[in-house]
């Protein structure tokens, strides 16, 4: 390398010498000649090769310190943007986690009338100002989701042109229920269904997060639900389920759950009795349902009559269910409504219901949990 760069300037100086003297020049190039064969018989013994050698090795040494520094910040720089990406996910994580607990604490109670639960999630939506979504919502809710579900979120899914009619979706905390093209099913979400981002998919369809600002937020708070401690089961003093085939049984297992709700002195009328009271007690009297149709709303309020005229709690038991008339109106004034099948097995259909039911259990569960308590 030294022989290299004496080369160089001697080749220089000559040139320059070369505008004076052709002779300066000349001698110039005859030192320079006479240096690089003394530098070339220098480096050629084994001290010089010593000295190459080292040169070499410390030329690669700085060269390597040089790349060390710049592979240590290049890695530095990337963990950095790590762990800020990191600490963003982190925030974004808690803020989700927090609206989640939020919409929780707002959504309205427990059992209360889906209608009211409906009207909340639309709020502040553009669906909210179209009276056909509600009212599918609503129609949807009475067929597929269950008057102690809490729901959280009512999307609609993305459509191709203006003229297809969007899919609704309205998730629970324990499901979900689906209307599209005048289909209407249950379907149980499942993790794999949410695209991080973009939304959730169900079967063809597609609810995405930016046509539906609350999804993301509902879905977290659904797993926010699921890691709550689960309802007690129900209690074994419930009466038992058996088959139901003539309306006279319903009547008459209508009394068991009449007395199990806490009407203890419940027995059924003759048969043909007049005003359509079928079960009667001191402090309730009841009236039961064996028909195809959903009981309407002059009906309830029938029995809302009979019951205000003898100041008794008015409970009503349909195989059939109840048209959304009746059902508003009758949580409107506190008549319990529920919903039975053909094994006689009631559900509530409204507030004052679930409650009644709520209660009873909680009865019938004490003497367990006091037994329980007492045990050593």
């Amino acid at each position: 390398m030294s022989l290299g760069a004496l080369c160089v300037v001697g080749v220089l100086v000559a040139l320059v010498a070369l505008f004076f003297s052709e002779f300066v020049a000349l001698i110039t190039l005859a030192v320079v000649a006479v240096g690089g064969i003394a530098l070339w018989i220098l480096n050629s013994t084994p001290a010089g090769r010593r000295n190459t050698a080292r040169n070499d090795a410390e030329v690669a040494r700085q060269a390597r310190i040089r790349e060390g520094k710049a592979a240590r910040a290049e890695q530095k720089l990337r963990q950095e943007q790590q762990d800020a990406l990191a600490r963003e996910a982190a925030r974004a994580a808690e803020a989700l986690q927090r609206a989640a607990r939020q919409l929780l604490d707002d959504l309205p109670e427990r059992g209360a009338p889906q209608e009211e639960a409906i009207a909340y999630c639309l709020s502040g939506t553009s669906a909210a100002r179209n009276p056909r979504v509600r009212a599918e919502a609503e129609r949807l809710a009475r067929r597929h989701v269950a008057v102690d579900e809490r729901i959280l979120c009512i999307a609609l899914a993305e459509t191709v042109g203006s003229a297809k009619r969007p899919a609704l979706l309205i998730l629970t905390d324990r499901g979900a229920a689906v209307s599209d093209k005048g289909m209407a099913y249950r379907y149980d979400p499942d993790p794999d269904d949410v695209t991080e981002g973009w939304g959730l998919d169900v079967g063809d369809l597609h609810f995405s997060f930016v046509g539906n600002p609350r999804l993301r937020t509902a879905l977290a708070a659904r797993q926010e639900a699921a890691a709550l401690p689960a309802p007690a089961a129900p209690p074994a003093g419930r009466p038992e389920a058996r088959l139901i085939r003539t309306a006279r049984e319903s009547e008459l297992i209508a009394v068991d759950w009449m007395r199990y709700l806490g009407f203890t002195d419940a027995v059924a009328t003759p048969e043909g009795a007049d005003e359509g009271i079928d079960v009667i007690s001191e402090r309730g009297l009841a009236q039961v349902k064996m028909e195809g149709s959903p009981t309407t709303r002059p009906t309830v309020q029938q029995l809302h009559g009979v019951a205000t005229a003898k100041e008794k709690e008015a409970l009503f038991f349909s195989l059939a269910g109840y048209t959304p008339p009746a059902v508003e109106w009758a949580s409107r004034h506190g008549i319990a409504l529920f919903r039975y099948d053909h094994q006689g097995t009631p559900e509530p259909v409204n507030t004052p219901a679930l409650r009644l039911l709520e209660t009873a259990d909680a009865r019938a569960s004490e003497p367990a949990e006091a037994g329980r308590g007492g045990e050593v």
